[in-house]
């Protein structure tokens, strides 16, 4: 079963490589700086099938690695994307590669997910150029976003309160939460 699920974590993930400009500051700083790491737990609802896991989640400038593993710690899918294309690797499986994240999403999943925008959204913003709707609470803190056929809904917690702690990514019956346990910079 965890196989069948790791496209749709493939999906998930691989908006990291995205680069666009920075939008401007908003009252509460989410901005990360280009090195990071996010270290958390993902669920996926798909019709009448799920899933959860943890992932781990190294930003590097243009690059990103992420580790995708079960409940139980096993690894499912390794995610590696940089300016020279994208690979995946799972389990007793060949390597697969793309010159692009869309071009492996479409591979993989058949359709187009929310790549380019993903990088942004786990950081509290909205890729740039591409707004639909946003709303903010009365700190000025990102907590619903529609964009690209997508509705983001945050959550913060007060040991994290200029980051997200909680995302809930929906789209067409799909259901992608992610909970960020934590986040490191360089």
């Amino acid at each position: 079963m965890l196989r069948g699920f790791a496209p749709l974590w493939l999906a998930l993930v691989l908006g990291g490589c995205a680069t666009t400009a920075p939008v401007p500051p908003l009252a509460v700083d989410v901005r990360l700086p280009a090195n990071w790491a996010l270290q958390g737990r993902i669920g996926i609802q798909a019709d009448e099938q799920s899933l959860s896991g943890t992932f781990y989640w190294q930003h590097r400038g243009q690059s990103d690695e992420l580790l995708l593993t079960s409940p139980l710690g096993q690894g499912v899918a390794r995610i590696v994307v940089n300016p020279d294309g994208a690979l995946l690797v799972l389990p007793n499986q060949a390597e697969r590669r793309a010159a692009d994240v869309e071009t492996l999403t479409r591979e993989v999943l058949g359709y187009a997910l929310p790549v380019a925008g993903l990088v942004w959204w786990v950081q509290a913003q909205a890729a740039p150029e591409r707004i639909a709707e946003t709303r903010r609470d009365a700190a000025g803190r990102l907590v619903h976003l529609k964009q690209d056929g997508w509705v983001i809904d945050y959550q913060y917690a007060a040991d994290m309160p200029a980051r997200p702690r909680k995302l809930v990514v929906t789209r067409d019956g799909l259901e992608i939460r992610l909970v960020a346990d934590s986040w490191s910079t360089e």
